[in-house]
């Protein structure tokens, strides 16, 4: 069985997360993807050493990669990097800005070498600006962009408990370098470069906060679980404990009052006539409800909920999450270790293999030297 990226080569010189989880996406579609480290290796391989020794996030993000450790300051490991350019469709890099220019592998060297290979360049804020030269990493872009002034409870800023912003620009990535995949095969062959930064990707994710400063002169805070511009959206109390609930139209609504509050005069209250009104009138609004919920326990409005066609879930914590029956996962095996792990379904089926520091550096020198 084919992969759908089978006899793609993608050369990585990528270190933490955003990168390494673009290239790893890569490789499950079935490209073969190499990881250059620095002598020392990743980083991330230092994060922790929860899994049997290994760090998590190192095994999360690096499975079924080729691993080569290389310093770009030795003129052998430079030809290299040349070599394996010559014959790559894909080069992705995260070091600083006009680092790989130093080294001599900027977009239009590398175009000079293979006219046909995509680059994509991973920054913390852009290759130009005052911002360029800053050091960058999750949290910091999460705080720089305002993304933790709209988290957490009102008041206190939070930022989120996962590497979102990493992923979302390992992902913004991965799209990226797909569509030019395919305007690379309908258009002749012709190579591109792709220039994404941490702060871009989550800054367009705050469009709408910004644009309730912007055009509405709302500046927003965090909500807890509530949603800053949708009610009802949040968490509830009921007889035995907290119920999600999200009503994002009027036919839901109309559901939720008639239906499971058995109120149907709300519909038409006016001062929850609109999801406006009701974000406006938001705590009398949870009183209504929880004057009906915390008459019957999570388990009974579970199904009148979805009896009643309005989305409702648990406030679960990582533990549940472990039992959860929607939850895929995976085999890879680490250091003749084998774990079970959360995976995107991807083209590739079997156990992938988390390298060793420098386990291909011998196979690779000979194959392309």
């Amino acid at each position: 069985m084919t992969s759908d990226l089978d006899g793609l080569l993608v050369i990585s010189l990528e270190q933490a997360v955003a990168a390494p989880y673009c290239s790893r996406l890569l490789r499950e579609a079935g490209a073969r993807v190499i990881k250059l480290e620095r002598p020392e290796g990743d980083f991330a391989r230092k994060y922790d050493d929860i899994l049997d020794g290994d760090s998590a996030y190192f095994v999360w993000l690096n499975s079924g990669k080729e691993s080569v450790t290389v310093d770009l300051k030795s003129d052998m490991d430079i030809a290299l990097l040349q070599n394996l350019i010559k014959k790559a469709d894909i080069f992705i890099q995260n070091l600083r800005p006009g680092a790989v220019e130093r080294l001599g592998f900027g977009y239009q060297s590398i175009q000079r070498i293979n006219p046909n290979i995509i680059m994509c360049s991973i920054s913390g804020y852009g290759s130009k600006g005052s911002y360029s030269k800053m050091k960058a990493y999750d949290a910091l872009i999460q705080a720089e962009t305002g993304l933790c002034s709209v988290t957490g409870p009102p008041g206190e800023p939070s930022k989120v408990g996962a590497s979102i912003v990493d992923i979302a620009t390992g992902l913004t990535a991965y799209g990226e370098i797909l569509k030019k995949l395919i305007k690379r095969g309908i258009k002749s062959g012709s190579g591109s470069h792709i220039e994404l930064s941490l702060f871009e990707v989550l800054s367009e994710w705050l469009s709408v906060p910004l644009s309730y400063y912007e055009y509405a002169d709302k500046l927003l805070q965090g909500t807890g679980m509530d949603h800053g511009q949708i009610c009802p959206y949040g968490a509830y109390d009921t007889k035995d404990g907290k119920i999600f609930i999200v009503v994002q139209n009027h036919m839901e609504w109309v559901r939720l009052c008639e239906q499971v509050l058995g109120k149907p005069a709300l519909v038409s209250d006016p001062l929850y006539d609109s999801n406006m009104k009701r974000t406006e009138n938001r705590n009398a609004l949870k009183l209504e409800i929880e004057a009906v919920f915390k008459l019957s326990d999570r388990n009974q409005l579970m199904d009148s909920l979805q009896k009643a066609g309005v989305a409702c879930g648990s406030i679960n914590t990582l533990k549940d999450l472990s039992k959860h029956d929607a939850l895929k996962r995976k085999n890879v095996l680490s250091s003749g270790n084998n774990f079970s792990l959360i995976r995107r379904v991807g083209d590739e089926n079997k156990n992938l293999q988390v390298p060793e520091l420098g386990a291909h550096s011998n196979s690779v020198r000979r194959e392309f030297s």
